[in-house]
């Protein structure tokens, strides 16, 4: 039994470096001469699955899996009895890839019969496979004494989509007896959506322990949108339970009555940072009109300490009434809370406040230009492009994210000129300009996402690799094979990433994607 767990967790740690990203870590490839090792072909896993070696066996499986090669599924299904429990695990996590349907009554038994694996493994693998018909077979998982994989369960549940054991469930957390795995069955019944575990779910929030179960019912009520539930969650605002708060917000906006706001309305006062801040969000996210001229009336009074959050109401809520109010106290630098005023107006929408979000843009002021920044993206303001580009050499990093941002969503090819430069001065910013340069769609941005490859800097060449892959243009082929059949052994993994992305092959060697563009390039 010792030899069998010791194969296991040797199988483990290669399984969990062979599900990792594609994408490397960064690695030294500058060294000369470097033999850079490419993974075996398809048709040498195929064999290598009827090896006389455990770990040969093993990583087969799971790369065959990895694949997606469905010639692999007959020899799969006779490893789920192989003698060593690591080949097992592999051969189920595998098909799991695989989607075999045929194969999760064998693997769900395995869950339950096999005592050299952790059940975890084989309901992995089934969250992987998807079928709902297994639903049966997991949930009883719920009420496990390991807390880690009652939680694994919630989440195998949810994605593999089993609606229909909802009672069965209810069933189960009605018996149960244990505040903790209350916790377990109220995510359950809330990610699952069982409407009619609403009575349940609001005799948890009885308890008032400030608990982690306490905040997953008050999630869980949002979730199946409770229809009795406001008073609880509207009370829950005002308690002192930081999570509970959070939660409750959440649960209200789910739920969205607008019969809530004059309640939550009252919160806004609060001289507690998170009440008044979840309240914020209640009142921006559930539609009303009502939230915003109460909000607006806030704007017009004599008492400021709220005017941030009221901002951010009246933007929200898209209230064009309050935007000449919203403008004016935009323009005093002496208005708390100037960016959220800014963003309002992006949240508006009407361009006619493009003009003074380009002159708090540039004011050099503490507050307001952050908030500019991200309205004149969002408005869409080519006229503001000039203001931006001014914006990025004042030298100030977080203004230089927003507009980055803002350049990106505005995506005039006028930009690029800057953003090159910006790209050579700011390698370490790399991440956020290439994103911005992949935006834009001309032909001038596919090239500098490609020359950015070139570079023997990590930081630029891999977010360059990572915006060509997202971009999917197949004008970039050519330039990845390059890298393909390179000496650099990362640039060479990248470049198999990216070319999944833009073709959706799922080729692992050079040799494989020689061979694919022989006959399609």
């Amino acid at each position: 039994m010792q030899t069998n767990r010791i194969s296991f967790f040797f199988f483990l740690a290669l399984f969990l470096i062979l599900n990792c990203d594609p994408v490397p870590v960064k690695q030294d490839t500058n060294s000369v001469g470097e033999i850079v090792s490419e993974e075996p072909t398809t048709k040498e896993l195929l064999e290598n699955l009827d090896s006389t070696d455990t770990f040969t066996r093993s990583q087969a499986a799971i790369q065959l899996g990895s694949r997606e090669e469905r010639s692999a599924i007959p020899k799969l299904k006779k490893l789920l009895s192989d003698k060593e429990p690591g080949v097992r695990a592999g051969a189920a996590i595998a098909l799991g890839d695989l989607k075999d349907k045929s194969s999760s009554k064998a693997i769900a038994d395995l869950m339950w019969s096999d005592t050299d694996n952790p059940k975890d493994v084989y309901l992995d693998a089934l969250t992987r496979l998807k079928d709902p018909s297994v639903g049966h077979r997991i949930y009883p998982l719920l009420d496990d004494e390991n807390p880690t994989l009652r939680l694994q369960t919630v989440d195998a549940l949810v994605q593999i989509g089993v609606g229909t054991v909802g009672s069965q469930i209810l069933n189960l957390a009605s018996k149960n007896k244990d505040r903790e795995k209350d916790k377990t069955y109220a995510m359950a019944l809330g990610k699952l959506k069982v409407s009619f575990s609403e009575s349940y779910l609001l005799g948890l929030t009885k308890t008032q322990d400030e608990s982690p179960t306490l905040a997953a019912a008050y999630l869980a009520l949002g979730r199946i949108k409770a229809k009795n539930a406001n008073d609880v969650l509207v009370k829950a605002l005002g308690l002192p339970y930081s999570k509970g708060k959070e939660n409750a917000s959440m649960a209200l906006i789910e739920i969205g009555n607008p019969s809530v706001v004059p309640q939550v309305f009252q919160f806004l006062s609060s001289e507690n940072a998170e009440t008044k801040l979840y309240t914020t969000d209640v009142l921006c996210s559930i539609p009303s009109k009502e939230a915003a001229k109460l909000a607006f009336g806030l704007l017009n009074g004599k008492e400021t300490k709220s005017w941030g959050s009221a901002a951010k109401i009246v933007g929200r809520q898209r209230y064009k009434e309050g935007r000449l109010r919203i403008e004016e106290l935009l323009e005093k630098p002496s208005t708390p809370e100037r960016d959220s005023f800014a963003e309002a107006l992006g949240w508006i929408g009407d361009k006619t406040s493009v003009p003074i979000l380009r002159k708090v843009l540039l004011s050099g002021d503490s507050e307001g230009p952050y908030g500019s920044a991200w309205a004149l993206g969002i408005l869409g303001a080519k006229e503001a492009v000039p203001d931006l580009i001014k914006a990025l050499d004042k030298g100030d990093a977080k203004l230089m994210v927003y507009v980055l941002e803002a350049l990106g969503s505005i995506a005039d090819p006028t930009s690029l000129p800057k953003l090159k430069e910006l790209l050579s001065d700011r390698p370490k910013m790399s991440p956020q300009i290439l994103s911005t340069v992949a935006l834009i769609p001309t032909e001038e941005a596919r090239l500098v996402l490609e020359g950015a490859t070139k570079s023997k800097d990590a930081d630029v060449y891999r977010p360059a690799m990572e915006e060509i892959a997202k971009r999917k243009d197949k004008k970039s082929i050519p330039l990845l094979l390059t890298y393909t059949n390179g000496d650099d052994s990362e640039k060479r993994k990248l470049s198999y990433y990216a070319l999944t992305a833009i073709t959706g092959q799922k080729f692992r060697t050079a040799k494989e994607w020689n061979e694919w563009a022989k006959g399609n390039l």
